[in-house]
């Protein structure tokens, strides 16, 4: 081993080669990073969502002893937009975040690949609810703000490249 001036030995540097550049990942890829991010900012937003709509409900309906089914129409569908509304901000937010995310850092991405992330997030978050909770028309409205905020945040990604 060689040694410097001091007298301390130096283990050899090992010369690398110059790498080739990488090829740039196929778009279809990122459909999954879109997919993940949009899971990933969905779920914190979920939870915040939730304690905004439990305030929301315990401020209208008062007490606990207050049930869904004994409100008027009127007051019933107010309630279920306290409870609803929130979570459809949350997974708006997230969608716009996966759909940019994949159109701004994704090479050869367009608007279509956002789609498909949120599609695919939506696709999964049905298959959840079914197992869940069996059949509801309710359920898909999932796939269909994924697939529309994620379109969006695409197009909003695209035009910030």
């Amino acid at each position: 081993m060689p040694n410097n001036e001091n007298g301390k030995r130096r283990l050899p540097l090992i010369q690398t080669k110059a790498e080739e550049p990488e090829e740039p990942r196929p778009p279809w890829h990122w459909v999954g990073f879109g997919a993940v991010a949009i899971f990933v900012a969905w779920l914190p937003l979920a939870y915040a969502a939730e304690a905004v709509s439990r305030r929301l409900v315990a401020g209208r309906l008062g007490s606990g002893e207050t049930k869904l089914a004994d409100l008027p129409r009127s007051e019933r569908l107010t309630v279920l937009a306290m409870i609803a509304g929130p979570q459809v901000v949350a997974l708006v937010i997230a969608g716009l975040a996966g759909g940019f995310l994949v159109t701004r850092f994704g090479q050869g991405t367009r608007r279509r690949e956002a789609a498909f992330a949120g599609l695919a997030v939506g696709l999964l978050a049905l298959g959840l609810t079914y197992a869940q909770a069996g059949p509801s028309v309710a359920a898909l409205v999932v796939p269909l703000l994924a697939t529309t905020s994620a379109a969006v945040g695409g197009v909003l990604g695209t035009r910030r490249k």
